[in-house]
């Protein structure tokens, strides 16, 4: 066992081997070690990055950086792991690393507690073992994947919505997270960005009620107010649990992790693993988003637009009639 160290109040700690001696009875020394070696670059540290960063850290992993400008609000409060009566106003990356500290307090962690921009973090990126997009900003987080992919570093992808989340590692040579999301490949932020705040676009999401429960009144308002996407704390946390074991799969070397092509597909009955373009809903989904894009960019778009906005009124009376009847 290795010696044991003082706090700065006198107390004794426990020794690292003493704090995660049960992972002991799964990983070799040798595996374990690799955990606590590892480095975790957390671009977004909410309701999904912060969940993870903490299950991480309780799982021995020993160098995180972790970036975020945004406060606890309390709307954070359903589902964000550190979020409490007493850090409501906090920076969330420095809450974040407090709880890393106190789970394993010979972590090391390095906090950027303001917006960076993608010259910056890209410049993080080659000292982590692991990058993971958390940024509420899925254009943003979208151009880090890239980043990592080209930089030659492995990628986390988990996206929660509602009661459904895909999960999976995004590796340096295989396909992105765009092949996964259906999400049309434009080159900068700035056209991404206007792309997912356009509503013929949003309308494109129309699985969101469908597949992930949102109420119609929560898809209403953000197809047409940009209201926040309705999120609940078990969907997340379960989201989050199998990200960060697929990380420790990835740092540990022990089995085998889900790497894309291939992906997990959470909803509230069923968690499965599925293949991009395999015989599945989302292909059909990812395939639609994609053509209906470059259909927008016609000649054709302004005739496609007249029938969204047809559709709308329809879609939502006939998803509030259902609601009502549940």
């Amino acid at each position: 066992m290795a010696k044991e160290e003082q706090s700065p109040h006198g107390m004794t700690l426990p020794s690292y081997e003493d704090l995660f001696a049960r992972n002991y009875g799964i990983f070799s020394e040798a595996r374990q070690e690799r955990l606590r070696r590892a480095s975790v670059l957390i671009v977004g540290c909410g309701g999904i990055g912060g969940t993870v960063a903490i299950i991480l850290a309780r799982s021995g992993v020993g160098r995180f950086v972790l970036v975020d400008f945004d406060r606890y609000e309390p709307a954070n409060m359903n589902r964000q792991i550190a979020c409490f009566a007493d850090t409501l106003g906090r920076n969330k990356a420095q809450v974040i690393g407090e709880q890393i500290v106190k789970i394993n307090p010979g972590a090391a962690v390095e906090i950027h507690d303001r917006l960076l921009d993608h010259v910056r973090i890209a410049s993080l990126i080659p000292g982590a073992d692991v990058v993971f997009p958390a940024a509420d900003d899925f254009a943003f987080s979208i151009m880090v994947f890239r980043d990592a992919q080209k930089l030659g570093r492995m990628a986390l992808l988990a996206v929660p919505s509602g009661t459904w989340a895909n999960v999976c590692l995004i590796s340096p040579r295989g396909p992105s997270v765009e092949d996964i999301e259906g999400v049309p490949r434009l080159e900068t932020y700035e056209a991404l960005k206007r792309m997912f705040e356009t509503r013929k676009y949003k309308l494109g999401t129309y699985d969101f009620p469908l597949r992930a429960d949102w109420r119609i009144e929560a898809y209403r308002s953000f197809i047409e107010d940009d209201g926040r996407p309705p999120q609940i704390c078990p969907s997340v946390w379960i989201c989050a649990s199998l990200a960060a074991l697929e990380v420790v799969k990835h740092l540990t070397g022990q089995w085998k992790p889900v790497v894309a092509p291939r992906y997990w597909m959470i909803t509230k009955n069923r968690i499965r693993i599925q293949r991009v373009n395999g015989p599945y809903v989302q292909t059909l989904l990812v395939w639609q988003r994609r053509i209906l894009w470059r259909v927008f960019q016609t000649r054709l778009g302004p005739g496609l637009e007249c029938l969204q906005n047809l559709w709308w009124p329809i879609f939502c009376r006939e998803r509030k009639n259902r609601q009502d009847r549940i």
